[in-house]
């Protein structure tokens, strides 16, 4: 079992968030979890530790986002605490993304003098 000090983002994209989640019956690593990270594109790898009730999720950044990963865990009955400051890092965690997808996309920039072509 993977733990969550073994996850390390590598890529340039990729971010490792921490999603607080209620009380579930489902035990570590549970197949429902699993299944979200192979059917849910960009992301790499899930953690759920049961007994911290928490998640680690680490996934590229340029091709999901937080939203798009809370949808998938609340289809697969593990849904984020709903409290403020969920809401609060969420959207900051959403900004983040939103933004990391966006210069993944753009072009690059004008090199030293050069105009852009």
């Amino acid at each position: 079992m993977k733990s969550k000090h073994q996850l390390k983002p590598t890529g340039t994209w990729e971010v490792l968030r921490r999603i607080r989640v209620s009380k579930t019956n489902h035990s570590d690593n549970s197949p429902a979890v699993d299944d979200i990270a192979s059917q849910v594109t960009g992301v790499k790898i899930i953690v759920l530790d049961n007994d911290a009730r928490e998640l680690w999720v680490l996934y590229d950044a340029s091709q999901v986002d937080y939203q798009a990963i809370v949808q998938a865990l609340t289809e697969a009955g593990v849904p984020p605490i709903d409290n403020w400051w969920t809401r609060f890092k969420g959207s900051i965690y959403q900004y983040s993304d939103t933004n990391a997808r966006d210069n993944a996309k753009a072009p690059p920039p004008a090199c030293c003098n050069k105009s852009p072509k």
